[in-house]
């Protein structure tokens, strides 16, 4: 009876701090994110429903890493606390083995692993892609949703400027440049244009009264001009590469392994895609070395508070994901072996939980 209440009394001071930190460090991430959707709330004509849809895709990709650093928090903020009021000398004291405080944070941090690891393959990538095509959808319905006066938007491989929009969606002044690495430059001019929004196509430009100059084949040094009553351009909302890039992010894992089948048949190289599956998995598993490593580094500094805690949960993140990144941006250029450059982090993070929480035990 009496470990079924400290359980309890454990679970319930963990859990309260794990929501905090999961409440904290994910606005800190979406903060970005949030100026742009109020934007599209007041400026943009979009909807409060459409708008708290957009944040609720958003969530889960951010959710993949602030949930283990929230469980980083958790521990140190519970145990710290109750090392600072020596209700862990007082657990011993009563002759309470060590396992019987740390088992209920361990299974908990173990829950959590269960639930990222189909979360990280699967749910996130499938929010993130659903919240690509419902933006599209809010651009859909205001085509000058990207487009500011006096501000120049880049759009796919163009760059767009107009001096002056009117609510019926008529631009005056418009400069349209594009300047991509593989192509020859281009500059289009005109008094003014409408844009419509096709969710295949891209942005549509209906331009008129203008001219468009570009370098002429024949003789690289002469630009050609063009002058045109109308003029229909339709533009990507990103380039090639973008959506390759985005399209990894937005993959399952079922997808990218399938990716990877069907580049290891063409017999090209596929370490970006083996590293993105690495890593996600990588990620999942984190919230048990965190708190592995989080109790006895809590029970270690004894004194010092929330602010302690908050201190040492940011020291070990910024190593953590430093080593994290570097590996892994080691492995997707081939330099390392995927699986050994993406886990490195976790196995030092899990060698230095197992050094502190033998070190504890044998307090």
């Amino acid at each position: 009876m009496a470990m079924r209440i400290l359980s309890k009394y454990i679970l319930k001071e963990f859990l309260s701090n794990l929501t905090l930190g999961l409440l904290i460090f994910t606005f800190v991430l979406i903060l970005d994110h949030l100026f742009e959707l109020v934007d599209v709330l007041i400026n943009k004509g979009g909807s409060l429903w459409l708008t708290l849809r957009l944040l609720g895709l958003l969530l889960p990709s951010t959710i993949s890493i602030t949930l283990p650093i929230a469980s980083l928090l958790a521990a140190l903020l519970t145990f710290g606390r109750f090392s600072e009021t020596n209700e862990i000398t007082a657990i011993r004291a009563s002759g309470i083995t060590a396992w019987n405080y740390l088992k209920t944070p361990y299974c908990t941090a173990l829950v959590l692993v269960v639930f990222l690891i189909p979360f990280n393959s699967l749910w996130a990538p499938l929010a993130q892609s659903h919240f690509r095509q419902l933006f599209v959808e809010v651009l859909g319905r205001n085509p000058l949703v990207r487009i500011e006066e006096n501000t120049f938007v880049e759009i796919g491989d163009y760059h767009f400027f107009v001096r002056k929009k009117t609510r019926a969606s008529l631009m005056m002044g418009i400069s349209i440049y594009k300047n991509a690495p593989n192509s020859p430059p281009l500059r289009i001019y005109a008094d003014e244009g409408t844009a419509s929004i096709d969710k295949n196509r891209g942005v549509t430009f209906i331009l008129k009264h203008g001219h468009l100059e570009k370098i002429d084949p024949a003789s690289p040094e002469h630009w050609v001009h063009t002058a045109f009553d109308t003029y229909t351009l339709s533009i990507p909302f990103m380039t090639s590469k973008q959506a390759a890039d985005k399209s990894m992010e937005e993959m399952t894992y079922f997808q990218l392994r399938d990716r990877i089948k069907e580049l290891r048949a063409q017999k090209i190289p596929f370490p970006v895609l083996t590293c993105q599956i690495h890593l996600r998995w990588a990620l999942a598993v984190t919230p048990i070395l965190f708190v592995m490593l989080g109790v006895p580094l809590a029970i270690r500094v004894h004194r010092g508070g929330r602010s302690i805690g908050f201190a040492i949960s940011l020291g070990v993140i910024g190593v953590y994901y430093v080593l994290l990144m570097g590996g892994t941006g080691l492995g997707q250029r081939g330099v390392w072996p995927p699986i050994f450059a993406v886990w490195m982090a976790n196995v030092i993070l899990m060698i230095s939980a197992i050094f502190f929480t033998r070190r504890f035990l044998k307090q």
